[in-house]
């Protein structure tokens, strides 16, 4: 009983300190976060691009990172977590806590340059990796995918660095 409370009352305060942070702005207007070594991510709900069937639950969020752009459904929670590089730089990514039955739509598959390559043609430079160590490549024109208990996040191929980790939500 005793834990209970001090949990409950350690929430209470770290909500208290969140929304003191927070200067009254509204998580819909966050600002993109840049580094010296990545390109601007930012994440910002956007309103469901269709009428939510009766099992969605939670927002629909967009998440950009350079020229890649998804659309989540069923997102619970936001948040960024960092940690450091192989060289000790740190490096920020975004989480996506969702629902059951959420899916990600490509937007943007931020390919590579066709002119750059030497078969002439654009290569993927996102994937999505799962638990076995498999991977998804994200390419253009791609259906939507349904976000499963296998999936760990959203990374960038050449450097093997997440940008949006994915968790399911679990009432």
């Amino acid at each position: 009983m005793k834990r209970t409370k001090v949990l409950l009352m350690t929430i209470t305060i770290l909500m208290l300190l969140v929304g003191c942070q927070n200067n009254n702005v509204p998580a819909e207007s966050m600002t993109p976060r840049t580094d010296s070594g990545s390109t601007a991510t930012s994440t910002s709900p956007q309103t469901p691009s269709k009428t939510p069937s009766p099992t969605q639950n939670g927002e629909t969020e967009t998440f950009v990172r350079g020229e890649l752009k998804l659309e989540v459904t069923n997102v619970y929670e936001v948040r960024t977590e960092s940690m450091k590089d192989d060289g000790g730089n740190p490096h920020e990514y975004s989480v996506f806590v969702c629902y059951p039955g959420a899916t990600v739509t490509v937007l943007s598959a931020d390919m590579s340059d066709s002119t750059l390559s030497a078969d002439g043609k654009p290569h993927p430079n996102w994937g999505v990796l799962l638990a076995s160590g498999e991977r998804i490549e994200i390419v253009d024109d791609m259906d939507s995918f349904p976000i499963s208990s296998d999936m760990l996040g959203i990374y960038n191929l050449e450097s093997s660095m997440y940008v949006l980790e994915l968790e399911s939500k679990n009432d």
